[in-house]
């Protein structure tokens, strides 16, 4: 199951991102409309292999390996902000 699958599943439809990195550089993705999407991992840089998901925590996020704009990978969290 994809990030978008996995997302759908736990019931989240419209959302923003916040993304942390391992240097706490913040970014959000702004308005993602899930049924919008067909691949939500290209859209935010990631590696689908590196995703885990943590979608009980009262915060739900994921955590990921992105590909950064010099072709090497950086750990980053990604947080779910339901509308």
């Amino acid at each position: 199951m994809d990030l978008k699958e996995h997302l759908v599943a736990h019931g989240y439809d419209h959302i923003d991102i916040l993304l942390i990195d391992e240097e706490g550089d913040q970014t959000t993705v702004a308005d993602i409309s899930l049924p919008k999407v067909t691949d939500l991992e290209y859209k935010l840089y990631l590696k689908p292999e590196t995703i885990s998901y943590h979608f009980k925590e009262e915060d739900p996020y994921f955590e990921a390996e992105q590909q950064s704009e010099s072709g090497d990978g950086k750990k980053i969290k990604g947080f779910i902000l339901e509308w």
